[in-house]
């Protein structure tokens, strides 16, 4: 039996170096997606206006009511040991698929 192989090059024609890395400079964060015990949520990391990073966490807004507030809820992130302790037994009922 032969093994064939095929190298392909793809080649984008609507991109170029330029757009790239201007979007690489527009960037100021990244998010994962995460599942929690009694929702889904997202974590990442935000850049600050003098270059540092700060980590967020965001949920979905469970309370809102109207159309004016906001459907999520950004947060600084705390270490994992101390967000823990403030969160041991939630029994608040599970939430709505994040994005």
């Amino acid at each position: 039996m032969t093994d064939h192989r095929i190298a392909v090059t793809v080649v984008d024609n609507m991109s170029d170096t330029p757009k790239s890395n201007e979007w690489s400079e527009r960037e100021i964060g990244a998010l994962w997606k995460r599942e929690g015990k009694n929702q889904k949520y997202l974590t990442g990391k935000m850049k600050n206006a003098d270059g540092s990073e700060q980590q967020i966490v965001i949920f979905s807004n469970k309370n809102k009511t109207k159309d004016n507030q906001p459907d999520f809820r950004v947060y600084k992130s705390e270490p994992r040991a101390e967000a823990q302790e403030g969160t041991e037994q939630s029994s608040a009922p599970p939430q709505e698929d994040l994005l």
